[in-house]
């Protein structure tokens, strides 16, 4: 994994990572942009790329 600042996911990660098919207890995150959100496997230290949709992103849903 290297010397990265990885950190725990927010609500609004995981449901971003659940809607790409991983589980959010197996990942960390590196870094959040706009336009991805870039994690990295807990026990492998693979990273993966989320693509965010810029539509999604400037439209907020309240709760």
């Amino acid at each position: 994994m290297g010397k990265s600042k990885a950190a725990k996911p927010t609500r609004d990660q995981k449901i971003l990572m659940s809607k790409n098919r991983l589980l959010a207890e197996n990942y960390l995150v590196i870094k959040d942009t706009k336009e991805e959100l870039v994690l990295v496997n807990k026990l492998f230290g693979r990273t993966r790329v989320i693509k965010k949709d810029p539509v999604a992103a400037t439209t907020k849903v309240s709760r």
